[in-house]
């Protein structure tokens, strides 16, 4: 499948998961409780470790398959490695269940109950990912989203339940049922071949994914470090309000996720200099129109979410990061894995691990503040962003486009401080397009061509 095809389906599905998260994102704690609210996002915090919990496994298998069409491999070697899995990750659950049963810890044992089911479903997500099957991957991330979708329907407008429990409790039943319906299609994909386990399979996935999942557990790390901070020193109201300004920020990964899914697949196949500065330069310019989600965001927090007002400096730097680590994403993350450099990869997620938690303590020292904890995930993005250009040195991008991605950066933070957010929105707008006419305007131009023959392309098939 291309490219554009593939970020196509991908898109499609993730603007599904735009409509519905709007939903997630300001009608939960428009009616929750802040305690209740704050219970629920937790658990979802908690949830986002497991997955370190497969070793590797999951990893190397995206290894092993990235790059090769579902008719390139072996569907019987395919069905006997994912037996395997499966069992490896029934063990780590039961033993998980034991553990959280014995120090009676409730929100462990709920973690402990979707090992399985998240984990499993992931390695399938996986799979048609590393194999191109962007549109399986896509419709399945549209049913597990309108599963969550109805059952928060469900809770919170029939039943009206201010429970965290029941959401919990309600989440993990999504959760095993979108697992097996991930299993019967997978089933159809390659057959119901009779395999039996091996243990060759644990250990050679393990060992060639071990420091990818590493890095990638990092990863997951730091992009959750900071409200593992604010809920332990600033305590649960204020890790509502963070986790409020998080899962706005999330918003925008349904412009980012069809580009960073469909990246390591192209780029198995596809890194010649010219093509990856060209992807580079395209992304920056998407990077500087999709921030701009955030003002409608802060005029619907304004007049009708006020309780959740004290987010917004919060949701801004949040969005400011995003900005910076989009091509971190989408480009240098994805190069990583292209070409097999897990090991240094793991070596920078280490690194930027640590260097999130020295600056969340030591600027929380300085300003007790959720503000101060989102200017620590600001500034470890752009070391980040810096660490990557400088691995990938071919790909580098010219002066005046390093000096572009900074200049609107700063408008964009300048302009989060205007009280009124349609006019911070329009200054934002203006003064960007500027810039772009300034600094990439050739970019802009090879863009605009190119948005436009789309556009004739549609009109034409419409017209047939």
């Amino acid at each position: 499948m291309s490219l554009k095809k593939g970020a196509m389906y991908v898109f499609i599905a993730n603007v599904i998961n735009l409509i519905i998260s709007l939903f997630t994102g300001f009608v939960l704690p428009k009616y929750l409780s802040i305690e209740t609210y704050s219970s629920i996002k937790l658990f979802q915090l908690y949830i986002t470790y497991i997955g370190i919990l497969h070793l590797g496994f999951s990893d190397g298998m995206y290894l092993k398959y990235g790059g090769k069409n579902v008719d390139e491999v072996d569907k019987k070697e395919v069905l006997a490695e994912f037996k395997t899995f499966k069992i490896f990750q029934l063990i780590v659950a039961i033993l998980a269940i034991i553990v959280s049963i014995i120090i009676k810890n409730e929100i462990l044992l709920f973690c402990a109950l979707v090992i399985l089911p998240i984990n499993v479903a992931n390695y399938i997500r996986s799979l048609y990912q590393a194999t191109g099957q962007f549109k399986k991957y896509s419709r399945f991330t549209n049913i597990n989203t309108l599963l969550i979708f109805f059952i928060n329907v469900i809770l919170l407008l029939i039943i009206k339940s201010d429970n965290s429990n029941t959401y919990i409790i309600a989440y993990i039943i999504v959760y095993i049922v979108y697992w097996l319906m991930l299993e019967r299609e997978n089933r159809k994909i390659f057959g119901k071949i009779p395999v039996k386990a091996d243990k060759k399979y644990l250990v050679e996935d393990v060992k060639s994914g071990f420091f990818l999942m590493i890095g990638n557990f990092c990863n997951v790390i730091f992009t959750s470090i900071d409200r593992i901070f604010v809920q332990n020193w600033l305590g649960s109201i204020k890790f509502a309000f963070y986790s409020f300004a998080v899962s706005i920020e999330n918003l925008m990964n349904v412009f980012v996720t069809p580009i960073s899914t469909v990246m390591y697949n192209y780029f198995c196949n596809n890194r010649s200099q010219d093509d990856v500065i060209r992807i580079k330069k395209v992304i920056l310019l998407f990077s500087t129109v999709i921030i701009v989600v955030v003002f409608p965001a802060k005029f619907i927090i304004d007049i009708w979410l006020t309780k959740y007002s004290e987010a917004l400096n919060v949701l801004f730097i949040l969005f400011a990061a995003q900005y910076i680590s989009i091509v971190i994403r989408c480009v240098h993350i994805n190069l990583y894995k292209a070409e097999r450099k897990q090991n240094r990869y793991f070596k920078i997620m280490a690194s930027v691990v640590v260097l999130s938690v020295v600056l969340n303590i030591v600027l929380y020292q300085i300003y007790n503040s959720m503000e101060m904890i989102a200017i620590a995930t600001l500034i470890t993005n752009i070391i980040w962003f810096i660490i990557g250009e400088l691995d990938f040195k071919q790909y580098k991008l010219k002066l005046k486009e390093y000096i572009y991605l900074f200049v609107i950066m700063g408008v964009f933070l300048i302009c989060s401080q205007i009280s009124n957010a349609i006019i911070g929105c329009v200054i934002y707008v203006i003064l960007a397009l500027l810039f772009i006419v300034i600094f990439m305007n050739k970019t802009f131009i090879s863009c605009l061509k190119e948005g436009i023959g789309y556009i004739k392309k549609a009109k034409s098939i419409i017209k047939m």
